[in-house]
């Protein structure tokens, strides 16, 4: 892990340098002065000095403005002077294994593509919340973004499924549906005219082995979240289904999750295993309530524009990297999540609570009508999603 740090902020480094060039090269080339372009980007001349000098941190809103002064794209400021990529990738994820996986991406993008197109993550206090990136994708100011399906429900209705626990079965029942024409006409296609494309055909990136609830007391039935604060993303949806199952949902950023907990202003965190060492969540909430739901599913989307200038050979070399690097992104955090129970056990004294999942079943059954009655649900893709199963039982592998 030292290691993985280390090169992650050599790399970081090389970025800002690199950013700080750009922006020096640029602002010598139109003929201003540092005082005029710190003025025009809302910046200190300090700022400015430290951006030329590789020695800050940027954000995307402040690149976006500096580039709206030059007339460049984003992805101009990232590329290198000996050797450009066509286009520039833009992603990010927790530290630990996660991260581990986003770079062996990283690594098949530029061999596969012979050395054509480079993704460069970024990390998330560049580039904020998952909200905010989902908009920075389909305004091109990313190019990529790897994260669970149900972001893109603030564009096409239908993705707010993947939210639920519970959603799917089995994996085989969610690969049928994924796989389906009701998916591809009627929220894949949707969401690239909304100028988002998804780029998984194996559909193989998992986040580790289930969800859980990090607690800081026991969290057995439903009826012990009565009262307890929960985290949960920036969604109505997602506030009343917590609501319905008696808890007090808090929204609370990614980024801000272990100051919340440490302060108590959230008590129960519903994640995934895998987050649980590598972010040291168990040093405040100990007790891991294991719900049997499915390891989510990440999509892996990239900017339609930046994506159709690609020439066909880079764009097939995209999906196959895609295709490696899903294979290994899920056997790492998988088996990075077994050896990290033991260390969570000895570390944290965590307690992983093995309990009845009939009552969450009936539960999360119930939140589910409540919120299809409200609307908040689409009815229509949680009726595909029924008949997906209906086909798996039936053993017919089209739709």
């Amino acid at each position: 892990m030292d290691m993985e740090a280390e090169q992650s902020d050599d790399l970081e480094k090389l970025i800002q340098q690199r950013v700080g060039g750009r922006v020096r090269e640029l602002r010598q080339a139109a003929g201003i002065t540092a005082v005029v372009l710190a003025r025009r980007a809302g910046l200190s001349q300090g700022q400015l000095s430290k951006i030329e000098n590789g020695k800050a941190t940027l954000s995307v809103k402040t690149l976006a403005r500096l580039c709206r002064i030059f007339d460049r794209p984003v992805g101009y400021l990232f590329q290198s002077f000996d050797a450009m990529p066509r286009v520039l990738g833009t992603l990010a994820t927790v530290k630990g294994p996660e991260n581990l996986g986003i770079q062996r991406f990283a690594e098949e993008v530029h061999k596969l593509t012979g050395q054509n197109l480079r993704l460069i993550p970024l990390r998330p206090s560049q580039i904020g919340s998952a909200v905010a990136q989902v908009d920075q994708l389909k305004d091109g100011l990313i190019d990529l973004f790897v994260e669970e399906p149900f972001y893109y429900g603030k564009f096409v209705d239908g993705f707010k499924i993947f939210s639920l626990p519970y959603a799917f079965n089995s994996e085989s029942h969610r690969r049928m549906f994924l796989e389906s024409r009701f998916f591809q006409r009627q929220l894949h296609e949707p969401l690239r005219r909304e100028g988002i494309r998804l780029i998984n055909r194996k559909w193989n990136w998992l986040r580790g082995l289930e969800w859980v609830l990090a607690a800081t007391r026991p969290v057995v039935v439903p009826e012990d979240l009565r009262g307890l604060k929960v985290r949960v993303v920036e969604s109505r949806l997602m506030q009343r289904f917590w609501q319905a199952l008696g808890a007090r949902p808090v929204a609370v950023p990614w980024a801000e999750v272990g100051s919340a907990l440490r302060s108590g202003d959230i008590d129960v965190l519903p994640t995934h295993k895998a987050h649980l060492h590598p972010l040291g969540f168990c040093r405040y909430t100990r007790y891991v309530s294991l719900l049997g739901d499915l390891s989510p599913v990440l999509s892996v989307a990239v900017n339609e524009s930046k994506f159709q200038i690609l020439a066909p050979e880079i764009q097939d070399a995209l999906l196959a990297a895609c295709d490696r690097a899903g294979d290994f992104f899920s056997s790492h955090v998988r088996q990075s999540e077994i050896e990290n129970e033991q260390l969570n056990i000895r570390r944290f004294k965590a307690a992983y609570l093995k309990i009845s999942l009939d009552p969450w079943y009936e539960a999360v059954a119930r939140a589910r009508r409540d919120l299809l009655a409200e609307g908040l649900l689409d009815s229509e893709t949680a009726a595909a999603v029924d008949a997906a199963a209906g086909r798996l039982e039936g053993g017919i592998r089209t739709s």
